[in-house]
């Protein structure tokens, strides 16, 4: 039988305290998600879904924020109480996280923060690359002006968050305005794609964010694309989205150790 989903608002990078909503479900599910204390980036995201699905999104925030390092054991029963779900939910959002390549699972010893190494970060971005030169100038041919003018507001969400250093918001914004881009390049198989690696890539963009120069960079090349797709020119604004992209995987690779750890590859 399928599990229940989760109904309403839950609440998303909220302080402590914040309480939700939810419909039946497991009972040391729905007890502990309507008391939740939130701790130190332990946090759920507004959306309506399993909890499996919740549970794991709160991992996924703790690593990509630097929380949860690579190497760091998941002990259940830590993490059962703070996220607030049961431990079955918990291994089920384990599954979950390593297929997305977040964790490692290993038999008798339990889950581990994954490492990426140069050669998987540099895969990223090409795949990346290619991916989203192409959906840009997509969205340069398909795009209403309405789609437009919203992604420009995506853009000018994310300049005010690297104006106020507020990491989380930058990451909103940040998936804001891929979700619009690739609504505007009207390629659903594509975009699937795309899905498949933006957990990836959220998890070396979050790394990133607070390097001095990097996001202020990221802002301004952001704003060049934009221009270049308001005028249409969906050439010139993929050439100027491939340029950003290198210029975020050589700084990732910068320092080249030989194997880094997620903690010194950044993207933004």
């Amino acid at each position: 039988m399928n599990r229940p989903y989760l109904v309403g608002r839950v609440a998303m990078l909220g302080p402590p305290d914040r309480t939700v909503s939810v419909c039946r479900t497991h009972p040391r599910d729905c007890q502990a998600i309507r008391h939740l204390r939130y701790t130190a980036g332990m946090r759920v995201m507004r959306v309506v879904a399993p909890m499996r699905q919740q549970a794991a999104e709160a991992i996924r925030h703790a690593i990509a924020t630097g929380e949860l390092r690579p190497g760091d054991r998941l002990v259940d029963r830590d993490l059962s109480d703070r996220i607030g779900v049961s431990r079955a939910t918990l291994r089920e959002a384990y599954s979950q996280l390593e297929s997305e390549g977040f964790i490692t699972v290993t038999p008798h010893r339990g889950a581990t923060v994954a490492r990426m190494s140069a050669a998987d970060a540099v895969a990223v971005y090409e795949v990346r690359e290619a991916l989203e030169c192409h959906a840009i100038r997509l969205f340069a041919e398909r795009a209403t002006d309405a789609e437009l003018a919203s992604l420009g507001d995506a853009v000018g969400e994310l300049r005010t968050a690297h104006e106020c250093g507020d990491v989380d918001a930058m990451l909103a914004a940040k998936q804001a305005f891929y979700a619009k881009l690739y609504a505007g390049a009207r390629n659903e198989l594509l975009e699937g794609q795309a899905s498949l690696l933006q957990s990836r890539l959220w998890r070396l963009r979050a790394q990133s964010l607070g390097r001095p120069g990097r996001a202020q960079a990221s802002q301004t090349e952001l704003e060049e694309v934009l221009a270049a797709l308001r005028d249409r020119g969906g050439d010139r604004a993929s050439q100027l989205w491939r340029s950003h992209i290198r210029a975020a995987a050589e700084a990732a690779l910068a320092d080249d150790a030989a194997t880094p750890s997620t903690s010194d590859v950044e993207s933004a």
